[in-house]
């Protein structure tokens, strides 16, 4: 008797129900509950190419193990998608053709790309410190791949079956998701310098998406950080023109303002900054403290140091909870350590109005 005799003989049935019992209301063979396992893991990927070729061909001749099957299937997909929502929602979106759903797919995985090549950009510039992050922190690479590659799933999944490999389904307005897919599973890790993966990525997002104003952000960075300073500059221009965030218009002013600095051109570099101040930027978004230390170190390299001195007190007296950084960002700075050699009443200046600069712990 075969493993598989007993199936198929009491009738039309579907899923679960058929597989309880065998012939006759007998509990199943040793044989069949090890087809059940055989059929568990084929929807899980677990079995090898050759026992899989022989499960497949049992799925296509006999009616219970394929309906126990799907049951199979549809479990895994319902147990995905409570553990990821965001894969449920995805495939709902996909499956209604909303719009602005479809919109909204697209925002989210331009956010998943620029997310990934930021973390990879910031982990090669500098792995071993706190690096400035212009917006949230950096995430996790692996598990924001795993749930990307989830979002994508989701996707797919709410496309049509029969035209999925072939494209319609698989592009939608412009967004190639097998593309995608690839990508998140697997393509990524053949390209093994971090600076290209975060090029190729945060490429991606501006494709998927070209107003992401995160991911425009974060080119121009990666351009300057490889000498392009001129793209670079042209970039947050071109971002600082048109963002609708306020606070991303002030990020690509801070870092236009520094590439002026670095250049020597102090009036065009004080006058990026102070945009940030007369837009209230600094007043209403904390993250902009730096501007204020940014225009102190400009000042000095001026020569100014009574208007440096009055940046640095006023910079303190509306930020104190910033002091540790202050103090340690001065540490930092060449140029101010060398002026306090060279000039005893500058460095008394400082030391009288501004204490806390050499007594927090970071000083």
């Amino acid at each position: 008797m075969s493993s598989f005799d007993g199936f198929g003989a009491q009738g039309p049935a579907s899923g679960f129900d058929a597989w309880e019992v065998g012939v006759g209301g007998q509990p199943l063979s040793d044989a069949q509950l090890a087809l059940q396992q055989d059929l568990s893991s084929l929807a899980d990927g677990e079995l090898d190419e050759g026992l899989a070729a022989n499960v497949m061909l049992k799925l296509e001749s006999d009616e219970e193990a394929s309906a126990f099957f799907e049951d199979l299937t549809r479990c895994a997909k319902m147990h995905r998608d409570m553990a990821d929502p965001d894969r449920l929602m995805a495939r709902m979106a996909m499956m209604t053709g909303a719009s602005h759903l479809c919109t909204d797919l697209e925002n989210r995985l331009a956010t998943i790309f620029y997310q990934l090549g930021k973390a990879y950009l910031l982990a090669a510039l500098d792995p071993d410190r706190v690096v400035e992050r212009a917006f949230e922190e950096p995430v996790a690479v692996e598990q924001t791949r795993v749930k990307g590659r989830g979002f994508v799933d989701g996707v797919l999944l709410g496309s049509d079956r029969e035209t999925l490999d072939g494209s319609e389904s698989s592009r939608q307005d412009g967004v190639d998701w097998q593309t995608a897919r690839a990508m998140l599973n697997g393509r990524l890790e053949r390209i093994e310098e971090p600076l290209k993966k975060a090029s190729r990525l945060l490429e991606q997002a501006i494709a998927v998406a070209p107003d992401h104003e995160e991911a425009r952000f974060y080119r121009a960075y990666l351009d300057a950080q490889q000498g392009r300073k001129l793209l670079a500059r042209e970039r947050w221009a071109d971002l600082f023109d048109t963002a609708l965030q306020p606070a991303n218009r002030g990020h690509a002013a801070i870092q236009i303002g520094r590439l002026h600095q670095a250049e020597g051109n102090h009036r065009e570099a004080l006058r990026w900054y102070r945009w940030i101040l007369i837009s209230g930027l600094f007043e209403q978004d904390e993250r902009f403290w730096v501007v204020r230390f940014n225009i102190a170190m400009t000042y000095l390299e001026m020569g100014d140091r009574d208007r440096c001195l009055d940046y640095f007190k006023g910079l303190i007296d509306s930020q104190p909870q910033h002091v540790a950084e202050m103090a340690h960002m001065a540490t930092q700075a060449p140029l101010l350590q060398e002026v306090l050699e060279q000039y005893p009443d500058f460095a008394n200046n400082l030391i009288t109005r501004c204490p806390e600069l050499f007594t927090s712990p970071a000083a």
